[in-house]
């Protein structure tokens, strides 16, 4: 509304390198050796709230190769959680960017539990929890379908 920005940073700097909240949740990262990475800020700040310091933001739906680095570097176990409206196609090719690299996982809501666009660090703690210890691991066969659908919309286009 009246074309004020949702955030205001004092200093302008772009989202592609930098992953929010790890400055303040790199030690809690590393003695988990886990790190959950979410698409937006306020996902972080919930999760820091409850106590729960090993959490990220990419602050997009896309992660930038920068980012990527950065995550390989932390060198522990790497969760992607996306909000609810992020297609499960999209989710694996994030993971497939870790593929062979680190162990990758993702949450994916595949009990209904999350609302349109909702996160999973909205819902209470019990079903965060929940939903993380359910995360599935993208290992071979997950690439293979991951390939297997990215292949198929390829040749819809041709």
């Amino acid at each position: 509304m009246l074309d004020i920005p949702k955030y205001f940073p004092l200093k302008k700097f772009p989202k592609s390198i930098h992953l929010y909240g790890l400055q303040e949740n790199y030690k809690t990262i590393q003695e988990k050796n886990r790190v959950v990475v979410f698409e937006s800020e306020k996902s972080t700040l919930k999760r820091h709230s409850r106590k729960d310091g090993t959490c990220v933001s990419i602050g997009s739906h896309d992660i930038s190769d920068e980012q990527i680095k950065i995550l390989i570097s932390l060198n522990t176990e790497i969760i992607i959680c996306m909000d609810k409206d992020v297609s499960l196609q999209h989710i694996r090719s994030m993971c497939s960017k870790f593929y062979g690299i680190r162990t990758i996982s993702y949450v994916f809501d595949k009990y209904g539990l999350l609302e349109e666009k909702e996160s999973p660090a909205d819902k209470p703690d019990k079903i965060y929890r929940y939903m993380l210890k359910y995360k599935t691991l993208f290992d071979e066969s997950e690439h293979k379908k991951y390939l297997k659908e990215r292949d198929k919309r390829i040749e819809k286009r041709v």
